[in-house]
């Protein structure tokens, strides 16, 4: 292996790395907590501008792409920020969470920062945290400190444009503290509905709450209910809005052998088409939110070359994101977590896989909708090996996962419905070697079998963390 995978092995096992770990675990972290009102009054962020300002204000020292939505918002963050890269800035990326290491969450130019460097920036931090924490403000929680994390980096290293991700909602979440250039939001579906409400208005709403006076506004919600929330707030804030379906759209032609796409983007570009490799449908709508924030800065007079986008659609994969791990055999990771990203994978594998048989390893959090999701994949796979991730108390035990599918799979039978068969294991090792021990070839037909791991992002880091490894669950 590289040098490099050895000096940052050797830096996560330093007893400093080690004791910043600690420093920000022990904080109130809502990605991991399992018995707190997380409602969104739960949050605010005059604590967050507070730290902030005692750091010098490091969120003012570059440009800020902000990017809010339900689905996609992450693939866009990627887009964008490889894109810059390839136009040759400077480009630091916020995203959240991270898969195996925390490290991920903030890169530069594409590259997550080295764990020494997450020990000197907390290093910087620990003060100004605890002045914060001994004023009327109170202790920053983990997502704070880990934002206040990403844009010291991202001064430290004198990025020249910083693309960050919302984390929960958008009104209120720490990120919101920016001050944007462009702002985005991607699709609205239902996901967090005790912090974010019941409905796409409501949830729209809180996404909407990125939205600043006169900035301009990329929308890529489709769904009629939140897009007129959204197209409210950016009148009642003068902010210009170019909405998908209106303003700009993308058609998606899947190219099965290559397992890509081509993109015919419509709107500033007139017929202008670009390979996608990401696959699935639903990434089309991101690939053209992402062209036409290009355009809009470019019309704001930013130097950007179309190539670099080109290059960036056409090359860039975010991890977990129905990344192809392995073609023999082949293996798909996908972080799908609500309905709807299960509805995008299932649609996209019956797209670039129609006739091979499929097994999927699922898991999912406590707080998602398990019946829902197992209600689309039981009919649409050929098997199903149900487990739980043991890297965050927020599973649903694999006993309630079973007996929900048992369900499922009785009423479909009784419609003489096409049904998977049901297997379960404790853990992720353990579903990987019930895998392991199922026939692999459809024999009467001489078909491969795809596999898929999906259904929380903890499974998904689970099972980036195994594969790297050669077989072993590592540290997250």
């Amino acid at each position: 292996m590289a040098p490099g995978f050895y000096n940052r092995l050797m830096q996560r096992s330093d007893p400093r790395y080690l004791d910043s770990l600690h420093y920000l675990l022990d904080r109130v972290n809502f990605e991991k907590s399992t018995d707190r009102d997380q409602t969104i009054n739960t949050f605010q962020l005059s604590r967050m501008a507070y730290l902030l300002e005692l750091l010098g204000n490091p969120q003012l020292a570059a440009p800020v792409i902000h990017v809010a939505g339900t689905k996609g918002k992450g693939s866009v963050c990627w887009l964008l920020a490889e894109a810059f890269r390839r136009n040759g800035l400077r480009t630091g990326l916020f995203t959240s969470p991270h898969l195996v290491d925390l490290e991920e969450r903030f890169a530069i130019d594409s590259q997550a920062i080295e764990p020494g460097e997450l020990v000197d920036i907390l290093d910087q931090i620990r003060s100004a945290d605890q002045r914060c924490t001994q004023s009327q403000h109170g202790q920053p929680t983990f997502f704070e400190l880990t934002n206040a994390i990403g844009w010291l980096a991202f001064r430290n290293h004198k990025t020249q444009v910083n693309v960050i991700e919302v984390g929960l909602g958008g009104r209120l979440d720490s990120t919101n503290v920016c001050s944007p250039t462009l702002c985005i939001i991607t699709s609205i579906s239902y996901d967090h509905q005790l912090q974010l409400g019941n409905t796409l208005a409501e949830i729209a709403a809180e996404k909407a709450g990125i939205i600043k006076p006169s900035i301009p506004v990329i929308c890529g919600a489709r769904a009629p209910e939140a897009a007129a929330v959204i197209q409210a707030r950016a009148i009642d804030q003068g902010s210009e809005l170019l909405q998908l379906g209106r303003d700009f759209d993308a058609q998606w032609t899947p190219n099965t052998e290559a397992l890509s796409a081509s993109v015919d983007y419509s709107g500033d570009y007139s017929g202008y088409r670009t390979v996608l490799r990401m696959l699935g449908k639903h990434q089309s709508d991101n690939a053209a939110i992402a062209i036409a924030a290009w355009r809009k800065l470019k019309q704001l007079g930013w130097n950007l070359q179309d190539r670099a986008i080109e290059e960036s659609l056409a090359n860039t994969q975010v991890p977990a994101r129905l990344e192809v791990i392995s073609t023999d055999p082949t293996w798909i990771l996908d972080s799908a977590h609500n309905e709807a990203s299960i509805n995008a994978l299932i649609d996209t594998l019956k797209t670039y896989f129609p006739s091979r048989p499929k097994t999927v390893v699922f898991a999912c959090s406590k707080d998602k909708k398990a019946a829902e999701m197992l209600e689309r994949l039981i009919p649409s796979v050929d098997r199903i090996v149900l487990t739980q991730f043991r890297s965050n108390p927020r599973f649903t035990p694999v006993e309630k996962l079973r007996h929900i599918a048992e369900q499922r799979v009785s009423i479909g039978r009784k419609a003489g419905q096409r049904v998977a068969t049901i297997h379960t294991a404790e853990d992720l090792p353990r579903a990987m070697g019930l895998v392991s021990q199922l026939p692999a070839i459809d024999l009467a037909a001489n078909r491969s079998m795809v596999h898929v791991i999906t259904g929380s992002f903890f499974i998904a880091s689970e099972a980036k963390a195994y594969f790297a490894s050669g077989g072993q669950i590592g540290p997250t």
